[in-house]
């Protein structure tokens, strides 16, 4: 049955389609909820809109229908500028009228930047709360993540200005217990730290291997020598990622306790365990709502939001409005990560210039902390909450890894290629097989037989940590779903597994849904084990230990020997083999290679050719939001 907009019903004025059917015949990449976005919005206007031309009346049209595509790929509004004189919905890129290429479908040629402002502005007032959408600085939004983006604007405009009153000369003898004295180099982590100190939103940037745990960790123990009442909760989007940085702040913690330089009793306040941020705000069943909110606030004095990249936007706003007044808040992230799998960027919006940029009331005050801060300078625009490290204690300055990682933030493309293939470096390397099934057996000859050969669990999680293939996509030819299917069916014909439709010893496996009952969450990887005289039962590591679930009482979970790279933020590797096609081009940015490339410690190897290479780390991950220019105007109107 075809489904008619109402407003077809009760105009004059027809729709550009009859149907959903007939919009797909003509415009590339748009799915049915685009359609009946854009048909339900223009009904909610048929008693204001009638006086508009049909070719004003298809305008609106493919304007919400382009709303409706971009939120889908992840952006919170849709610029206007950039639907200006546009050819969309095509199959090919262009970036104009002229130069659109030949087309399987017409597409779209969208009017000037003016006809476009003027058509939209005053029917969707930022103020007007029942409108299904949102007009504002030249950016359409859907009217609910227009309520977000405000609210996190609103959130840190307000952190921004409150300041946490210090005793100056405290805060010089906790950086100099904390940091050994120099006047040499800056130290960017004791900057961090001090800058915190007095700061009720500070946020730590920085790639990987550049200290963000172990800083963090020395700012937790500064904020409890201030103050050694304060509650510290610690989250993660995911439960791996909340793993990784319990294990991170125990190691720094012991590395403290073994110094002997600081108080045991302290230290005992930092908590053991973080939480993933679903768990800390209460998950209530078969709702969006969580049981802290802004009517229910938490009782946490200082919230540390690890991988903060993964976090969307609607989820940070939750957030933001469950934290009480006063409430400190950090932030660590690397920026230059994918960002979150759902709508938003807000890592890379609100810590947008990739470097320390402080004012000059700022740089006084931490001139006043530690004689190394006497080369400090202002910047401007400043965002005084915001200090990155550069510094990688985990990739040497001519590492391959870290290396390549630069190259392919810094779009240097060729350098990058010259790289991966000269296989000169021990670091970084290209597959030498052509075919890819070889090059995967290979990797299943070298990497995971070690899998099935362990003698004890821990062994065996040991050598599923030694090794992961990534990959952009779950389906295709070089996806997720098939390559593990060969990898599993591989085993069986090397004798290794019985039967892979069958759960089996030694299968790693990766949680695909949130599950409160069992403590697991989505992204947490286990293996299936059996010990001497016992059943089949999961692994999941646990701090010290490991967690044996029942394989019944297991969630929906999936094989991993190979993972999205979007899958393993918030994981490491000493190994990796990273898989790229042009079947997946459409996935591939640098942003992705970059994820990719640095979630090894040891050694990548890329199966790819140049082209998609090349062309992948070429591409930009720009989501649309008016984040950045809504927090940065108060600070340059000054």
């Amino acid at each position: 049955m075809t489904l008619i907009s109402p407003f077809l019903q009760a105009s004059k004025t027809s729709l550009p389609y009859d149907s959903y059917y007939q919009a797909s015949e003509q415009l590339a990449d748009i799915e049915a909820i685009d359609y009946y976005l854009a048909c339900s919005i223009l009904d909610s206007l048929k008693q204001r809109i009638t006086a508009h031309t049909q070719t004003e009346i298809s305008q609106l049209f493919h304007v919400f229908m382009a709303l409706s595509s971009k939120h889908r790929s992840g952006h919170s509004c849709v610029r206007i500028g950039d639907l200006a004189n546009r050819h969309e919905f095509i199959d090919a890129e262009s970036d104009s009228v002229a130069s659109a290429p030949q087309s399987a479908k017409p597409g779209f040629v969208f009017a000037d930047f003016t006809s476009l402002h003027q058509l939209l502005d005053g029917y969707f007032n930022r103020d007007n709360d029942s409108a299904l959408i949102c007009y504002a600085n030249e950016n359409l939004y859907l009217r609910r993540y227009w309520r977000f983006e405000s609210e996190v604007v609103n959130f840190i405009e307000r952190k921004r200005k409150e300041f946490v009153a210090v005793d100056v000369n405290d805060c010089q003898r906790i950086i100099a217990t904390l940091f050994a004295q120099s006047t040499d180099d800056i130290d960017w982590q004791a900057v961090s730290v001090a800058n915190a100190m007095n700061k009720s939103l500070a946020i730590i940037a920085g790639g990987p291997g550049t200290g963000k745990t172990y800083t963090v960790t020395k700012l937790l123990l500064a904020l409890l020598m201030l103050d050694d009442s304060l509650q510290i909760d610690m989250v993660a989007p995911t439960g791996k990622a909340a793993q990784r940085l319990s294990e991170s702040i125990a190691n720094a913690v012991n590395g403290f306790r073994q110094s002997g330089q600081f108080d045991q009793g302290l230290m005992q306040r930092i908590p053991e365990q973080a939480a993933t941020i679903h768990r800390l705000l209460g998950v209530i069943p078969n709702s969006v709502n969580f049981k802290f909110n802004e009517d229910n606030k938490l009782t946490t004095d200082v919230l540390l939001i690890d991988e903060v990249s993964m976090v969307d936007l609607a989820m940070m706003c939750r957030v933001f409005r469950a934290m009480k007044d006063g409430a400190r808040v950090i932030m660590l992230g690397d920026a230059n990560q994918l960002p979150s799998v759902a709508t938003g960027s807000v890592l890379a919006d609100i810590a947008p210039f990739g470097q320390t940029q402080l004012s000059a009331t700022n740089v006084a005050f931490l001139r006043n902390m530690s004689a190394n801060f006497s080369g400090l300078t202002e910047s401007k625009p400043a965002l005084d909450y915001l200090c990155y490290l550069t510094q990688s204690r985990r990739f040497s300055g001519d590492g391959g890894i870290g290396k390549l990682a630069s190259m392919v933030i810094d779009s240097q493309a060729e350098s990058a290629w010259q790289l991966v293939s000269g296989n000169q470096d021990g670091e970084v390397s290209l597959a030498e097989s052509k075919n890819f099934n070889d090059f995967l057996y290979s990797l299943i000859k070298r990497h995971y037989l070690a899998l099935f050969s362990a003698d004890t669990i821990e062994q065996a999680f040991a050598a599923l940590d030694r090794f992961r293939i990534l990959t952009p996509s779950r389906k295709g030819e070089q996806g997720v779903e098939l390559i593990n299917e060969y990898i599993e069916h591989s085993l069986q014909r090397l004798g290794v597994i019985d039967d892979v439709n069958k759960p089996y010893h030694g299968k790693p496996i990766m949680i695909s849904e949130n599950h409160y009952t069992t403590g697991l969450f989505n992204g947490d990887i286990g293996l299936i084990w059996q010990q001497p005289g016992e059943p089949l039962v999961a692994y999941f590591p646990e701090q010290s230990s490991f967690r044996r679930i029942p394989l019944a009482r297991l969630p929906a979970y999936e094989t991993v020997y190979a993972m999205t790279i979007h899958k393993t933020q918030g994981s490491e590797f000493a190994n990796v083999a990273m898989v790229l096609s042009e079947g997946q081009q459409r996935l591939l940015s640098r942003e992705l290679l970059y994820t990719g490339i640095t979630r090894a410690k040891r050694h990548i190897e890329l199966y790819c050719q140049k082209s998609v290479f090349t062309k992948s780390v070429s591409i930009k991950v720009s989501r649309a939001s008016g984040l950045t220019k809504r927090i940065l105007k108060p600070i340059e109107d000054k």
